[in-house]
């Protein structure tokens, strides 16, 4: 059984693919500050998928825990959700989404390094590309954020690019949402931030 560390599983897309990992027979294991989301979510994982998750409530930014998880479990792979995600706060305060978002993932692969788990799945944004000129956006379209959010985004991209030059036994995969909607068919888990939804459809 192969052992999958999330962070920010208890996030809307964190806490759907820590159940449909589970459900595909993988180990998991959940690292959340809770900054924007709730415990609520493990205990309902739970109900949906029969099994209990190890969960810290950690920072990934906290480089002494993160050790410590790595060195108890015996981690595959990471697939990383852990971020501050709106674009008009990330205007207000942007030297707290570059310190949340980038000094995160930078500590983050830091110690994915030091424990030998090269394989990492990072949540990304559509934001990368800005505000294009025309639509539908291909895969292929320049890069040109318009705000802090997409920028420390983009940042993280560019970081892992660079990672896996300098070290080709790296595994990375990118996802760039756009707009993400919906809900786990029991109902359970769904969009549910604390306070005022930032995302398009559910606000």
């Amino acid at each position: 059984m192969k052992t999958i560390l999330i962070t920010g599983g208890c996030g809307y897309i964190g806490s759907h693919v820590c159940v449909e990992l589970i459900q595909e027979g993988y180990e998991v294991i959940v690292i959340d500050n809770l900054c924007n989301s709730s415990i609520e979510v493990l205990k309902r994982i739970s109900k949906i998928t029969g099994s209990d998750i190890s969960f810290y409530e950690k920072d990934v930014r906290d480089k002494s825990v993160l050790l410590k998880i790595f060195k108890k479990h015996s981690i595959d792979s990471v697939m990383h959700f852990a971020g501050l995600k709106s674009l008009r706060e990330s205007l207000e305060y942007p030297m707290e989404y570059y310190n949340n978002n980038v000094v995160g993932a930078m500590t983050l692969y830091e110690v994915m390094a030091e424990s030998n788990c090269k394989s990492i799945v990072f949540s990304s944004s559509a934001s990368v590309y800005g505000n294009p000129h025309i639509v539908p956006i291909r895969e292929d379209f320049p890069l040109l954020t318009s705000n802090p959010y997409g920028q420390s985004k983009l940042i993280i991209e560019k970081l892992l690019q660079d990672i896996f030059i300098s070290d080709g036994q790296w595994n990375i995969a990118i996802l760039r949402y756009f707009n993400p909607v919906g809900a786990h068919k029991s109902g359970l888990i769904g969009e549910s931030p604390n306070g005022i939804p930032n995302n398009l459809f559910p606000y």
